[in-house]
């Protein structure tokens, strides 16, 4: 199991290659989406992992945390209590707001225990099961303070009779200042009994001095006397003294509070560990969801297949790519123009290699697969070091050094730039050199290179894949596709063409070509346009497959419209014919009838006779191989005749009445056979006309669900008219029930393609982002 404090090893990539991927600033966007400091934390401490199975075990937790995440789970006020742990053990005793505090951050604790214990997610459920169960402490410190952090006068019997006694003298005393003050009108300044120094005092006139009193505090002017009149001196002094043994009651309690805090400390550091644990796991999949990030397929075959990989950092900026190497060609080697591209494929094969490695999902396909290297090295980018006096190609030469001694067939190497820096003919011979070597020693490998000899060299070796950077020579801009098996070609002077050199300076430059130099230009460039051309084919076809499959629903969509046409039909005359039969056979009983009741044999061969002539013209009956099956009143059933399906609703004898497509027919039990249940038909969007302005952000607090629910509706409507994807819903965070409301509804709403709670300096729980198809 991978610790909650990161699980990967510092040896998987060295300080330089975490600088040339920038790692530290894919942390601190993921870290953005913790709950608190806890879980912020736990993911800037991630560093990549070596061992498949962990990574697995890892990745099936943040799948678990994903689903729950979705499903409205929040790890709420959970926080450090590190700080309030190490103040408790300096002062002996917390305050009463830190103790709230800490309450706080136990119950968010305890409710994401019960949450995820109860959770139909196994892999978390066991790790929120290891969170100690703190009631007793939380229930303590509740009994003893109120949430405004005071110590509630009842916390103790003890507390609660000094509070009482408190009163009651308070009382006391008071009723004895206003009789004072009853008695003795001409000394009294102001009839108000107040305090001074925690005693009950009057304010009395300057004049009153030499009486039966005993002044606290004189007025600024020295016109007012607080004064305590001599009955009342011994009833403030038992006040003075219960006060203080209220502060004494009170500082024990807090003591001891704070003793039972730190009695927990052992169990409260692991629960932190796991909740640190738990708010990277939720991290991780906010944020895999924001950038529509997934799971990648793990392996240790030295595979890369990236499939529409995107830059983390690029945001919406970032150019999906394509790229396929490891196996029998262990070494890429990509070519093109400068600013074509191939800095930042490399920096995407090994920053997705490694967040992979960390435990974070990947902006890319789910078809993309990935091989979990115990080793990544990288040489990308300038790095000169003006204290040991390393030029540029002296930097680079350093670090390759170093990375060629550490390279096997566990490794992920990455170059930029290969031979550049120093003269193009050594820096070739270097470049060959060194990718022999890394052929050698089975590394994976990804470089980048302008070199010519390069080329030839990814063209001829069967273990290298050549790939290049595409370029529209047109707009003089990359396109920042991959073109793999072509090599590319720097461009340089068709550049310089487009750029205004003259041509005569051209002609001059393509003449210092050797021959065989011109020639691979030329075999590249005629590459280059085959595969351009045949991407355009493949574009044309996928466009007519398109074309083909569209009409072909189309045509499936008119011919069931036909038969459901010609079944409707068929139902229509089916029953215009039980009416006839049952006409016919009303008749033929009637005729019977009167055939029994007539006297004379002229009369029943008359009689016969219609018989017979009603008898020709009754309509042929269903089959009599057909058996005959038990239907009853809910069934499902399919009339035989025309292949319709409906629901029975009655039965008299062999008669059935069923509905079908809204319409009741009658028809006998033999013409039914049982049917399957038939799903409810998708109903057709509206088509409703644009709206001219619409807001990206809908405020639904202080409302109930129903009104909520009706305002979401209306203004998911706008955005579809108005062409908007994405808005914000603000829901605020309260209880919580109002979010988890509307999550449910946008769960099952149309057009709504996903949803995911705001990052927190965006709102966190109390907002929702809401994408539309």
């Amino acid at each position: 199991m991978i610790p909650s404090a990161g699980g990967g090893t510092a040896d998987v990539i060295s300080p330089r290659t975490r600088r040339d991927l920038e790692l530290e600033k894919v942390l601190d966007q993921v870290a953005s989406f913790a709950a608190c400091s806890l879980g912020a934390e736990a993911v800037r401490a991630l560093a990549p992992w070596a061992e498949r199975d962990a990574l697995e075990r890892e990745f099936a937790l943040m799948a678990e945390m994903g689903k729950a995440v979705e499903g409205g789970f929040s790890p709420g006020g959970i926080g450090d209590l590190s700080p309030l742990l190490a103040e408790a053990r300096e002062h002996g005793s917390l305050p009463p707001d830190q103790l709230v505090a800490a309450a706080g951050i136990l119950a968010a604790g305890g409710e994401v225990r019960v949450a995820l214990s109860r959770a139909p997610l196994p892999g978390l459920a066991a790790l929120a099961e290891k969170l100690s169960d703190q009631m007793g402490l939380l229930r303590a410190i509740w009994r003893a303070l109120d949430e405004r952090g005071e110590i509630r006068e009842d916390a103790t019997p003890t507390l609660r009779d000094l509070t009482r006694e408190r009163r009651a003298l308070a009382d006391r005393i008071t009723d004895a200042l206003r009789r004072f003050l009853d008695r003795n009108r001409d000394l009294v300044q102001e009839p108000v009994v107040t305090q001074r120094g925690g005693r009950f005092v009057v304010p009395l006139k300057a004049g009153a001095r030499g009486r039966s009193i005993v002044v606290h505090e004189t007025s600024a002017s020295g016109q007012t006397l607080f004064a305590e009149p001599a009955p009342v001196v011994e009833l403030n002094n038992r006040l003075r003294k219960v006060d203080d043994e209220i502060g004494r009651e009170k500082r024990r309690i807090l003591a001891e509070l704070t003793a039972r805090l730190l009695a927990e400390e052992g169990r409260l550091r692991r629960d932190m560990a796991i909740l640190a644990r738990l708010d990277s796991l939720y991290a991780r999949a906010r944020w895999g969801q924001a950038a529509r990030a997934i799971i990648p397929t793990l392996v240790e075959d030295g595979r890369i297949e990236l499939v529409d990989a995107r830059h983390p950092l690029l945001g919406e900026r970032a150019v999906p790519v394509s790229i396929a190497f490891g196996g029998s060609k262990r070494v890429a080697v990509i070519t093109g123009p400068n600013t074509g591209g191939k800095t930042v494929l490399l920096k995407t094969i090994g920053l997705l290699t490694v967040m992979a490695q960390c435990g974070i999902p990947i902006p890319a396909s789910a078809r993309t697969v990935l091989t979990v290297f115990p080793k990544v090295r990288s040489d990308i980018g300038e790095e000169q070091s003006i204290e040991q006096s390393l030029s540029t190609f002296s930097s680079h030469m350093t670090n390759i050094v170093a990375i060629l001694r550490d390279a096997d067939e566990r490794t992920l190497v990455l170059l930029d730039e290969l031979g550049a820096g120093t003269d193009p003919q050594e820096g070739a011979a270097l470049g060959l050199a060194i990718l022999e070597r890394l052929l050698e020693r089975g590394a994976t490998a990804a470089v980048a290179t302008h070199l010519t000899p390069l080329k030839h060299f990814s063209v001829s070796h069967p273990g290298v894949l050549s790939c290049s950077m595409e370029f529209d020579l047109e707009t003089l801009s990359p396109t920042y596709r991959v073109q793999e098996g072509v090599p590319g070609r720097s461009c340089a002077l068709e550049i310089a063409r487009r750029l205004g050199l003259p041509e005569e300076l051209i002609e001059r430059a393509r003449a210092s070509f050797t021959s065989g130099e011109i020639r691979a230009e030329e075999i590249i460039a005629e590459l280059e346009r085959e595969r351009g051309a045949a991407r355009r084919m493949r574009a044309n076809l996928e466009l007519e497959r398109e074309t083909v499959a569209r009409l072909r629903a189309d045509y499936e969509k008119r011919l069931l419209a036909l038969k459901e046409k010609k079944a409707e039909a068929l139902g229509q005359e089916l029953v215009r014919l039980e009416g006839e039969i049952r006409a016919v056979r009303k008749e033929l009983a009637e005729l019977i009838a009167q055939a029994r009741a007539a006297e004379s044999a002229e009369e029943r061969r008359e009689i016969l006779r219609r018989v017979e002539e009603v008898a020709a013209e009754v309509p042929a009956g269903p089959s009599p191989t057909r058996r005959s099956v038990a239907i009853g009143e809910g069934m499902t059933v399919r009339v035989r005749a025309t292949g319709k399906v409906g629901t029975v609703r009655w039965v008299d004898g062999d008669r059935v009445g069923v509905e079908v497509r809204g319409r009741r027919i009658e028809l006998p039990a033999e013409a039914l056979e049982p049917a399957e249940e038939q799903p409810l038909p998708r109903t057709a969007a509206p088509i409703l006309g644009p709206v001219s302005e619409v807001s990206l952000e809908l405020s639904v607090r202080g409302l109930t669900v129903a009104e909520a629910e009706r305002e979401v509706t209306i203004w998911l409507d706008r955005l579809l008219r108005a062409g908007v994807s994405t808005g914000r819903l603000v829901h605020g965070k309260g209880t919580g029930a109002l979010r988890e409301a509307l999550h449910t509804y946008l769960r099952h709403a149309p057009y709504v393609k996903r949803f995911y709670l705001a990052p927190p300096a965006e709102g966190g729980d109390g907002v929702t982002i809401v994408e539309l198809e």
